[in-house]
């Protein structure tokens, strides 16, 4: 029986395997995409050796320690493969593999059916929806948190098995801390992780009617792991969080509570019906709300709220599928604009959340077998071809700069951001006057964009025509007055061949910024060139 057993599960792994094979294994010929740039191909830490990785625990290591497991992760994919993009998307159809593998094993041990287990891993595994994390190197921070997130969880389910002795639950609580802190150091919204980890404990204990003492060393492990978060975040995030809480005070993007009821709407639109798919979900695309409480809002509190009662309800009676759903909006409250950033809307932050969302419907796949098997089978087999079909031809709009951003104009007119994207990457091509009118669309949807207007006066200045640039620089420095508009600026008259002017600009933005590496740079670059021109490069930056 126990033979029998593995080689189902062996089977399963298989299967599994093949389903990441058909879904994404297309994207080993991808390039390199957007932030891919700047975070792996134009970043020195990426080419260090690996005797440096314990460099990346210190946050202002080579300018760039945030999130230090992905990048070590980038540093071993270069040591393999160098440059070459195709090592990179490997390594992320690699973790994306043993993510639902691990998925596999929690929800074998959670729901307890090899069938349920297979289909809510296979739900995960193609889901259209983690597309974005798995075709997009960038992505790796999400497939990363998922992967220790799942092990984490499940070693805390194993320090609930009251067959357990005393040092194996204290040995998997110890691991599950390891694995909660390795997710924390791929992303920062593992902070959540302990919260899931309670779910799994009130589902078990509901369930299983646990003994006391079994049930109080789940709570320890939680409470271990929880210390361990907070002095990992204290360590590698301490700047952040306070940036965080700053933001905590500040304006939010658009009228609350309708914004955050928006965007959680949304994540769950796009889970159930994955085929509006688009990298861009800001203004003027994707339109904000004007009123703290609309129409839309409404509806989006109360499908929330049944969304909450009915995990509620389930956990409750000692269901894993009610704390699925309890999981996927938890896992979704830190990227839910309730401490406002940037990013409104962005797919790859539902890929952990879809893992609690793929063990809710393998438990009531499961359910759904045990009456009706074959009806069961066929409708499981017919979900999974149809998201997996979705999500390869949605990992093919990831095979380049220029391929995502026409897909993103295609499907959303409006955006100013995919106008401004595909600019910039027909200008690493070379193709200015392409890039030009571009930009140009891009500025006219979103006029008051600075971004746009430094790419469009770059552009300028390489096509030689300098007082269209210095024109743009300027513009740039009236819409926001800071240290980094009065740099570019003084870039823009150096280039130009302005000394005297780029020296009073770069002296204006150390004004405002004494760290400003940039403008003290500029300053070194003027007295390099004109040191023997009378009254330039004196005093000190």
């Amino acid at each position: 029986m126990g033979g029998l057993s593995v080689l189902r599960h062996a089977g399963a792994v298989l299967v599994l395997a093949a389903l990441v094979a058909a879904s994404y294994g297309g994207t080993i010929g991808h390039g390199f995409v957007f932030d891919d740039w700047h975070l792996v191909v134009e970043n020195p830490v990426v080419r260090w050796p690996l005797a440096r990785a314990p460099e990346l625990l210190d946050f202002g290591a080579g300018g760039i320690s945030y999130r230090p497991l992905r990048m070590l992760s980038y540093m071993v994919d270069y040591r393999v493969g160098g440059l070459e993009p195709a090592a990179f998307h490997a390594s992320n159809l690699t973790y994306h593999l043993a993510a639902t593998l691990a998925l596999y094993a929690l929800a074998f041990a959670t729901i307890g059916s090899l069938g349920g287990a297979l289909f809510a891993a296979a739900l995960f595994a193609v889901h259209p929806l983690g597309s974005e994390a798995v075709a997009y190197v960038s992505g790796r921070r999400d497939l990363l948190l998922a992967l220790f997130s799942l092990l984490a969880l499940l070693c805390w389910w194993g320090t609930l098995d009251a067959a357990a002795s005393m040092p194996k639950r204290i040995a998997t609580s110890l691991l599950a801390s390891l694995f909660a802190a390795l997710a924390l150091a791929a992303k920062e919204n593992a902070a959540v992780v302990p919260l899931l980890g309670a779910l799994l404990v009130v589902v078990r204990r509901r369930r299983d009617g646990i003994a006391t003492s079994v049930g109080r060393a789940g709570g320890i492990a939680l409470v271990l792991a929880t210390v361990v978060l907070v002095i990992v975040a204290r360590e590698l995030y301490l700047e952040r969080i306070y940036e965080a809480f700053e933001r905590l005070g500040g304006a939010a993007l658009a009228p609350q509570p309708a914004l955050t009821l928006q965007v959680l709407a949304r994540y769950g639109g796009l889970a159930v019906w994955p085929i509006d798919l688009r990298a861009d979900y800001r203004p003027p695309g994707w339109p904000l709300p004007e009123s703290p409480f609309d129409a839309s809002s409404v509806v989006a509190a109360l499908g929330l709220a049944a969304v909450v009662a009915g995990g509620v309800w389930l956990a409750w009676r000692g269901h894993i599928a009610g704390a699925g759903l309890l999981w996927f909006v938890a896992a979704l409250l830190p990227v839910a604009q309730i401490v406002p950033y940037g990013e409104i809307v962005a797919e790859h932050n539902a890929y952990l959340p879809l893992a609690g969302l793929s063990l809710a419907a393998g438990e009531g796949a499961d359910a759904l077998a045990r009456r009706r098997p074959r009806f069961a089978i066929a409708v499981c087999a017919i979900i999974v071809v149809l998201l997996g079909v979705r999500a390869h031809a949605r990992s093919s709009d990831w095979s380049d700069d220029e391929t995502l951003w026409a897909a993103t104009i295609e499907s959303v007119p409006r955006s100013a951001r995919a106008r401004q994207n595909l600019g910039v990457s027909l200008a690493r091509r070379g193709r200015l006057e392409a890039a030009r009118g571009a930009l140009e669309d891009s500025l006219e949807l979103a006029p008051r964009e600075v971004e746009v207007m430094h790419a469009l006066a770059t552009i300028s200045g390489r096509l030689g025509e300098t007082e269209r640039a210095q024109r743009l620089a300027r513009r740039a420095v009236q819409v926001r007055k800071d240290a980094g508009t009065l740099t570019f600026l003084g870039w823009v008259y150096l280039a130009e061949g302005s000394p005297r002017a780029a020296e009073k600009t770069f002296r204006a933005a150390l004004r405002l910024d004494r760290k400003n590496r940039e403008a003290r740079r500029g300053l070194e670059e003027i007295r390099f060139r004109y040191r023997s021109a009378p009254g330039m490069g004196g005093g000190r930056g």
